[in-house]
């Protein structure tokens, strides 16, 4: 009896043992030196209604059975949230990381660092990054001062660095070059707004040692001016999947979604950024000219694929040799409303030298809108458009469908022309039922996709239709084709760009 009697009293005291730790961190935090523009007026505004303050070193984490029925401020370190806050999420200091499984009523918002999203994490208000505000925090018998940190006083960048790890970039491979290994150091001046950053990249299958470099320049006023050049292996399939994704798929299974050629490029442009509190937009305007020439597949090793001429033996179509130049034009924007998130990229090129003198304007425009509909589902939008008008653009300007990045029934690439139009719908469906300790829950999406290229014309649509079982990146897909009734079962990585 006295065993149980004292059982009893240690359960009953541990929800106020649990408690104590927190309550002690529900300090306040107040801005003591404000500083201009939307940085501190958010953070004034989230200040200004309930919260509870959460602080760990190095990393706050929030986690996905716990709920908080206000904001949660986290100041001087970075925060992982998995967890429902009925409330904004804010981070001083530090980045803010969207696990699976959180939902966030209101605005995450990371200041001195960035906000990084998940597809199966949910925020109705806007996620905002200022990455460039910075506080200095004070602990005052009042609680935590946050005083405004003016651009001049921030700590000025290495002037030369090398980026982690040791000047390695990120390394990518394909059908082509086989392993990609870009190097390079970095070189930071006026303040870090002038950026200079020379790359050699090693080609295993081709051994070719390829120089390129970048220059920036960036004023505090939005302007921006940027320049590159070098030698490389370019394509114009790189939005059917991101560059991890498509390295894995060619490493593991021989399919490369994409087509290449080699060339010698060097391009410059000039942009203003708008941001806002539910957005930013960008408009950009440039030229560039180019040296393109054809080369083949070397079918470089893979587990998968190594001779199959669909794999890693796939040739790639053969482009204009010669000088193509053109002058540019674009807009990038993103739009973060309540439960709406909309994305788009819109490019314009004409070229006024091209190896067969052809005159055309290429338009394409790439796009995705996301929202939630019941519970923790969402639908996704994709859409693909490509353009031209004038004459036929030359082969390296073609765009292609085919694969498990478009329409899974074709061949990888199967078709090619300068004209395309691909538009998948994806209603995303989390078994919140089953968690998978850091994957998260397995998602199920029902998936509709559409699509037609051709040369100078769009021929008739082809449509797929097919179930996908993600969980964490991974995922695995079965598809169909309604008017031919093939279908095509496939694996490989759900990865955001």
């Amino acid at each position: 009896m006295l065993t149980r009697t004292l059982l009893a009293a240690a359960l009953a005291a541990l929800p106020s043992l649990a408690a104590a730790p927190l309550a002690a961190q529900n300090e306040r935090v107040y801005v003591r030196t404000p500083g201009p523009g939307e940085a501190t007026a958010v953070l004034q505004d989230i200040l200004s209604h309930p919260y509870i303050v959460r602080h760990e070193r190095w990393n706050t984490r929030l986690f996905r059975d716990s709920a908080f029925d206000r904001s949660v401020v986290v100041v001087g370190s970075d925060a992982t949230v998995a967890s429902t806050v009925h409330g904004d999420v804010v981070v001083v200091g530090g980045d803010l990381f969207l696990r699976p499984g959180a939902e966030v009523d209101g605005r995450a918002v990371a200041i001195g660092g960035g906000v990084y999203r998940s597809e199966q994490a949910r925020v109705h208000g806007a996620e905002l990054s200022f990455r460039d505000t910075r506080f200095d925090v004070a602990r005052t018998p009042d609680g935590t001062a946050l005083d405004y940190r003016r651009p001049e006083s921030l700590e000025q960048p290495e002037v030369l660095s090398l980026p982690i790890p040791y000047g390695i970039r990120l390394p990518t491979y394909s059908r082509v070059d086989g392993l990609a290994l870009p190097w390079g150091p970095r070189l930071a001046l006026a303040g870090g707004r002038l950026v200079i950053d020379p790359t050699l990249t090693y080609r295993s299958d081709i051994g070719a040692f390829d120089p390129a470099a970048a220059v920036t320049f960036r004023t505090e006023n939005g302007w921006s001016v940027e320049g590159s050049g070098g030698r490389g292996t370019f394509t114009n399939d790189a939005w059917i999947e991101s560059d991890v994704a498509n390295s894995v798929s060619t490493l593991v299974a021989g399919h490369d979604y994409r087509d290449y050629w080699r060339a010698d490029r060097v391009e410059g442009r000039v942009a203003r950024v708008w941001e806002g509190s539910d957005g930013q937009l960008s408009l950009w305007a440039g030229a560039r000219t180019e040296r393109d020439w054809s080369i083949a597949a070397g079918g470089p090793w893979s587990i998968g694929g190594q001779t199959n001429t669909n794999g890693m033996i796939r040739p790639n179509p053969a482009v204009e040799r010669g000088r193509l130049s053109s002058a540019l034009a674009g807009a990038t924007g993103e739009l973060q409303l309540a439960q709406l998130t909309v994305r788009g990229d819109l490019s314009v090129e004409r070229p006024f030298d091209a190896p067969r003198d052809e005159r055309f304007t290429q338009t394409t425009l790439d796009g995705r809108v996301e929202f939630p509909t019941f519970s923790t589902q969402t639908f996704l939008f994709r859409a693909h458009v490509v353009y031209t008008a004038g004459d036929t653009a030359p082969p390296q300007r073609f765009a292609h469908l085919g694969g498990s990045g478009t329409l899974p029934t074709l061949d990888i690439l199967e078709l090619g022309g300068d004209r395309l139009a691909f538009f998948e719908g994806r209603y995303n469906i989390p078994i919140d039922a089953v968690h998978v300790p850091i994957l998260g829950p397995p998602v199920v999406s029902l998936r509709y996709m559409i699509g037609s290229v051709g040369v100078q014309r769009l021929p008739a649509f082809r449509q797929n239709m097919g179930v996908r079982l993600a969980l964490g990146p991974g995922r695995l897909d079965f598809t169909f084709d309604p008017d031919t009734h093939r279908h095509t079962w496939g694996a490989g990585l759900t990865i955001m760009r």
